[in-house]
């Protein structure tokens, strides 16, 4: 009874073991074919066909947007950021997809580094154009001492760019034109490398923004009783250990 129990377990497993060796196979040449090389950054739909497009960092200098194709290789590089397009030596550090000044095409943000040994970031926004992207970048007059946080900052469905500079901003970029506002009602310091993040912490269907400062952990409500209303306030605060140990589900 025993002897036969073990044969069925010992088939059971060679089956399933067969079955998972055959159910992974590489399809990295069918997707990209022979362009397979780079670091994948982001995904959006770049040229909003429906289809996932994928956007690649390479030698930490070039941007390469790979559009979705029905034919293989399924991933071809269509748009592409020369590395002549940014200053000489800059570093890209991210890639953030989306539409910053509300005409709804698919913009691209990068954060950068200036040199290999700058410790600002700065951000280039490339203008979309369905199929391209417009090499007339903009670049932030500020930088930041950390990456920035890409929010709805103000709540009109365009992304927004929190961060430190000097002091604790958001920048809105409606129109392509920079306008830089101070962030929260009070000075904080927030913690670097940073650790921000945006709930609905009290189902009021309104972004809380929850960041690490560096002695504190705080959550910021809009108030929707004041006269400004892009201003987020401190709805409670948490220092010490505590501040370390929460976790928000």
């Amino acid at each position: 009874m025993w002897t036969s129990r073990f044969n069925i377990l010992a088939f059971l497993s060679v089956f399933v073991a067969r079955y998972c060796t055959y159910a992974l196979r590489d399809v990295t040449t069918e997707l990209f074919g022979a362009e397979n090389y780079g670091t994948v950054a982001a995904f959006g739909d770049f040229n909003s066909d429906k289809q996932t497009d994928i956007f690649v960092i390479r030698e930490q200098s070039e941007l390469v947007i790979f559009l979705a194709d029905l034919k293989t290789p399924y991933f071809k590089p269509k748009v592409q950021n020369l590395k002549d397009a940014l200053p000489r030596d800059t570093v890209i550090t991210s890639v953030v997809p989306g539409d910053y000044d509300g005409d709804s095409q698919m913009d691209v943000l990068l954060t950068a580094q200036t040199s290999p040994k700058a410790a600002a970031t700065a951000v280039y926004i490339f203008w979309g154009n369905n199929q391209t992207l417009d090499m007339g970048w903009l670049r932030l007059n500020k930088t930041f001492t950390d990456q920035p946080l890409i929010m709805d900052y103000n709540g009109d469905m365009i992304p927004d760019i929190f961060g430190t500079t000097e002091h604790t901003e958001v920048c809105y970029l409606t129109k392509r034109d920079q306008k830089w506002k101070s962030a929260l009602s009070s000075p904080v310091k927030l913690r670097i490398p940073h650790s921000n993040a945006f709930i609905d912490l009290n189902k009021d269907f309104t972004a809380a923004k929850v960041f690490k400062s560096s002695s504190s952990l705080c959550s910021l409500q809009i108030s929707h009783y004041t006269e400004r209303p892009d201003i987020f306030h401190c709805q409670f605060s948490l220092s010490g250990p505590q501040a370390d140990e929460v976790s928000i589900q």
